[in-house]
């Protein structure tokens, strides 16, 4: 049985290679005008600028955007038993959620994180929100050098602890934030000191950060749980347990994923999870206590 979604999904794409068709068959023409009427060549050459800039980008956009807004709802969606899609999000996560969570600079002087398709809802009866996010950071290669910028990307989770947790650490793999970035971040803190972790297996690629004068270490039920998702995922991890609240961002991983333009759409290609390490989330929020 057809769903709705794919109906209105097959929808976008017809319009979307309906103006493909178009613009080849224009160019086409403007090649065989060349060899009758060059001068005009330059005309029909700006007119497919202007057809691609206005018409052919946004309708590839609107079927990218229904793609993305139907996977969303027939998978993660689903699972956190929600109906609602927020493209341009900030409302659960915002940059107020990544000063609070304390894993990493959110944003440079310039730019603004960015927040897109945020869903939430409850799963394992863990509250969780999810969104795509980009965060601008800046960094010097020397200390006196020319300021750059890096954009650390991935899917930021927002989760509400069934408790006060009472603990307060940060646990990152050292790839899930650049070193020179994590290491001036955390430097310029403080109430945060990094201290050896006792989990022979994470201590080889994750760093610990716990606040002064606190033996705080996660459990082994939290590291085991966490070992799991990054066995698991192919991004990199990091998690901030805050009181009631625990915060992971896992870079490299998205809610939305690159679409085959050439590809029609179908049921399957609707169905296919783009986000599997949400179960991940909730055991690992259920194993902080």
């Amino acid at each position: 049985m057809i769903s709705e979604d794919l109906k209105l999904v097959t929808r976008y794409y017809r319009q979307f290679r309906l103006c493909v068709l178009a613009m080849l068959l224009f160019l086409v023409a403007t090649l065989a005008v060349m060899f009758i009427k060059r001068p005009l060549v330059f005309a029909m050459l700006a007119i497919a600028v202007l057809f691609h800039l206005f018409v052919l980008r946004p309708k590839q956009k609107a079927y990218a955007d229904a793609f993305s807004k139907a996977n969303l709802r027939q998978t993660i969606c689903k699972r956190l038993g929600t109906d609602t899609i927020l493209e341009k999000a900030h409302q659960n996560i915002n940059e107020e959620t990544i000063e609070q969570a304390r894993l990493m600079p959110g944003g440079s002087e310039k730019s603004a994180p960015l927040f897109r398709w945020e869903v939430s809802g409850t799963i394992k009866g863990i509250p969780i929100t999810l969104c795509d996010t980009t965060i601008p950071q800046s960094f010097r290669l020397a200390e006196k050098g020319k300021p750059r910028v890096h954009f650390n990307a991935g899917v930021w989770a927002h989760i509400t602890l069934p408790s006060d947790s009472g603990m307060h650490f940060r646990l990152l793999d050292e790839t899930s934030v650049p070193t020179p970035i994590r290491m001036e971040y955390f430097s310029k803190s403080i109430r945060y000191e990094n201290a050896p972790l006792e989990d022979r297996d994470l201590k080889t690629h994750c760093v610990l950060y716990r606040p002064m004068g606190t033996e705080q270490q996660p459990s082994y039920s939290f590291c085991k749980s966490l070992k799991a998702l990054m066995k698991y995922t192919p991004g990199y991890v990091a998690v901030s347990v805050h009181g009631s609240s625990m915060d992971v961002f896992i870079r490299g991983r998205f809610l939305t994923r690159t679409l085959p333009l050439t590809q029609k759409p179908t049921q399957q290609l609707l169905e296919f999870d783009p986000f599997p390490e949400l179960s991940y989330l909730a055991d690992l929020a259920r194993s902080v206590f």
